[in-house]
Order: C-alpha cells, then structure tokens, then sequence
C-alpha cells in the first residue's frame, strides 16, 4: 500500500495533466463555435490555444517518470535528467505549466510582435 503522501503526489500529477486536456477540448468546442457563427462585431476573438497547449505539454514531461504508459515511457528513456535530480525536474516542469497557463497569450502575443492596444 503507497503512503498518503505518494497518493497526494499522484493525484496532484494526475490533475496536472486532466485540467489542461479538458482545458484544450473546450478552447476546441469554443473554436469550432466560433468558426461556425457568421461574421459579426460581437463575435469576439478567436481562441486561443498557447496556455493550455504549453501547460499540457510540461505537465506530461512532469508525470512521464510515474506512468508506465507508452508515450510517457519513452519521454522518461529519453530524459538527459540524471535520476537523483528527477524530483527537480518535476517541480520545475510543474512550475513551467502555471506559468504557462497564465502567461501563454502573453509570450505569444511578444512573439508574435503583437500588442492588446496596437489596432491598427
């Protein structure tokens, strides 16, 4: 039997990597919505996909050490972290997603070279 901590720790990963993948379907629904209505001022913006795309992506290279499953096996393989540091690697592939999740538009928008209050 795994001690509480080793379950909290999986299901905290577990939840890193469920929470961005509902996010994507919905930003998904929201586009497929959003190309279905006719052209019109109050239609808004499309969405977006940077957040939650860069979050799932360092939350799966967090969690790809604790799965057996395929894809994830082959990312741990191919993992250059020497094992005693791939509790670090976790910590900083998580902190990598939130800061993603809250900064993807942004980082986007700079490289992209657009700005919110640039119209025109």
């Amino acid at each position: 039997m795994y001690s509480p901590q080793i379950l909290v720790a999986l299901f905290v990963l577990l939840l890193a990597v469920v929470i961005p993948l509902i996010a994507l379907m919905v930003r998904v629904v929201e586009l497929v919505r959003w190309q279905t209505q006719p052209y019109s001022p109050t239609r808004g913006e499309r969405p977006r996909f940077a957040g939650p795309l860069l979050t799932l992506l360092f939350s799966c290279l967090a969690v790809s050490d604790f799965t057996d499953y395929e894809p994830f096996r082959t990312i741990a393989e191919m993992n250059p972290v020497p094992l005693s540091a791939r509790a670090y690697f976790t910590v900083a592939m998580l902190v990598l997603a939130v800061l993603s999740w809250a900064y993807g538009g942004a980082i986007l928008d700079r490289i992209l070279g657009r700005a919110k209050n640039d119209k025109g």
